[in-house]
């Protein structure tokens, strides 16, 4: 008898300092769960950033003077290099043919996926 209760007490002890440690861990971050439609509320005055505000005005700036978020709306993006080959159809295939071993292997490694 004695020792059946041995590891279900053992197995509660732990269990207790889990969830003690997800608390804790909730209690310093910026959302916390709730039993609500959302699953969680969120508390901005628990939110630490690892940058200053200095550093992420530094960032917006780039950003904007780069394209800012247009960049990704364009029709344009990924860049394409778009200009004309002085190769023919059959200088490209003769390269493809006489590559190198070493060649053939850098280009497949390059186009995995």
């Amino acid at each position: 008898m004695h020792t059946t209760r041995t590891p279900i007490l053992l197995s509660m002890a732990c269990a207790t300092l889990a969830l003690t440690a997800m608390n804790n861990a909730f209690a310093s971050s910026y959302i916390h769960p709730k039993n609500s439609e959302a699953g969680y509320v969120t508390y901005p005055d628990h939110f630490r950033s690892d940058r200053t505000r200095a550093q992420v005005q530094a960032e917006t700036a780039e950003f904007l003077k780069n394209g800012g978020p247009h960049v990704f709306r364009n029709s344009n993006y990924p860049v394409v290099d778009t200009s004309p080959s002085n190769k023919t159809r059959q200088q490209v295939l003769d390269e493809l043919l006489n590559e190198t071993p070493e060649q053939r292997k850098a280009r497949r490694e390059m186009y995995r996926g």
